[in-house]
């Protein structure tokens, strides 16, 4: 990790210089070293929500663009390679995209390490607050280090603020498995901390029920996934609404944590996704098998909605993702929202020891009435199964789920055709020349 660290050192000193050019919302600041009360300690801690919303994370031009690219719902078609390889499964460890990817994400991880190691310190703010900006802290660095962990496997743990380029030498990686177990007791250890309800753009404790649910459902731990997401379900904060609805407006009450954007903090989401003739790139698009899958009306419902055909007689089978739609470039980014934890919970009832064939139906069947698609039936747990990772896959087709939910229930390899070792990403170039302590990924 040491040219991560040094790159982060570097963005540290530039971000404390007084002239500096401000590039982050006033309210938010990435200088942990100012961090002397509690309102401080709050801009500080906008500052980790930015870094989430950055280009290279949840911004959609680097980290999620791989993830779109690698399943088999969005395929390529700009004119940048550096995507290209992902949509191929070809891709060397010195792609550009990865390293701003990883340095972006631990960049997250440091922003949220000094806001939990300054405000630790501080004496003039009430036990309540600090407890509070920690534990948001806390979960926005265990976001980063799920994210880590299901894209490249095995990863180091940080969990002190960056000081100096040799602070972490010897630090090795920590296993894929034990970094879901740290990412757990995280997250059960500051959930009281938290409130009760807040907006949809800050945490709370239902956004930890969330989080919970998806990581015992990559850890096939399905009693505690059944708990977590039934939880956050019956909070009456939440609820399934129109699909239409859903993605034309921000904070709906489907979304239980989704990071907002403004003309000063745009998204580069709906660039990327819209066509030239209005104004994006269209680097990438709905695949065809997909587009099938949604305007079948027993399938996809109202969830046509999330694309649009553009097609020509020269040019067939071009079409648009209309999830991120907004020429203003400030449509939210998604990280939980309920329907996931209907389908978790439909999942973890199908497949646990005694499975709840009816309940699992149930969670299903209301996945679908809000999509206007027909009730599904059956009796056999492996026909629900399959069913659930269909809907699962229509759900959230211009969402990065599809890619991470082949590879945790071990069909990447078949349904890609692809080698095992592809279904992690190689670690940057950069970091492993520079570091002795990083291993690269078997196959790369």
């Amino acid at each position: 990790m040491r040219n991560t660290i040094n790159i982060l050192l570097i963005a540290a000193a530039l971000t404390s210089c007084e002239n500096a050019l401000e590039l982050e919302p006033f309210d938010a600041v990435s200088d942990a070293g100012v961090i002397v009360n509690e309102k401080s300690a709050t801009k500080a801690l906008n500052g980790a929500y930015h870094q989430l919303t950055t280009d290279e994370y949840y911004g959609g031009r680097y980290f999620l663009a791989g993830a779109y690219l690698s399943s088999d719902n969005v395929t390529w078609t700009g004119s940048l390679n550096y995507y290209y390889d992902f949509d191929i499964h070809s891709i060397a460890s010195d792609n550009q995209l990865l390293k701003y990817s990883w340095n972006g994400i631990y960049a997250t991880v440091n922003q949220a390490n000094q806001v939990i190691d300054r405000t630790n310190s501080l004496t003039n703010i009430s036990e309540e607050s600090k407890a509070r900006i920690v534990a948001e802290a806390t979960v926005i660095r265990a976001l980063a280090f799920f994210d880590l962990a299901r894209t490249w496997g095995n990863v180091p743990l940080v969990y002190e603020a960056t000081t100096s380029p040799t602070q972490f030498d010897g630090v090795k990686q920590t296993a894929q498995k034990e970094v879901y177990k740290a990412i757990v007791s995280d997250l059960l250890s500051v959930k009281d901390n938290l409130s009760e309800t807040s907006d949809n753009n800050h945490i709370n404790q239902s956004t930890v029920d969330a989080f919970l649910a998806r990581v015992y459902l990559y850890q096939e731990e399905w009693e505690k996934a059944e708990a977590s997401a039934t939880a956050v379900i019956s909070n009456k904060n939440y609820a399934l609404v129109d699909y239409n609805t859903f993605y034309n407006i921000s904070n709906s009450k489907e979304s239980i944590w989704e990071l907002a954007y403004s003309a000063a903090n745009t998204n580069q989401h709906s660039q990327f996704w819209r066509s030239p003739s209005d104004g994006g790139r269209r680097e990438w698009a709905p695949s065809k098998e997909l587009v099938e899958l949604l305007s079948n009306p027993e399938i996809g419902g109202t969830r046509a909605a999330l694309y649009s055909d553009i097609s020509t007689s020269q040019e067939p089978d071009k079409y648009v993702g209309k999830l991120y739609h907004r020429p203003t470039n400030d449509d939210p980014a998604y990280i939980f929202r309920l329907a996931e934890q209907y389908l978790i919970r439909a999942e973890a009832r199908a497949k646990k020891a005694s499975p709840d064939i009816e309940g699992s139906l149930a969670d299903l069947n209301a996945i679908r009435a809000r999509a206007e698609v027909p009730v599904y039936t059956t009796n056999s747990v492996e026909e629900l199964i399959s069913a659930i990772e269909l809907e699962n896959r229509v759900e959230f087709a211009l969402e990065v789920n599809r890619w991470y939910d082949l590879v945790r229930t071990g069909k990447a390899t078949k349904v890609l055709g692809i080698p095992q070792h592809k279904t992690l990403f190689p670690i940057p170039y950069s970091d492993i020349s520079a570091d002795k302590d990083l291993k690269q990924n078997e196959g790369y």
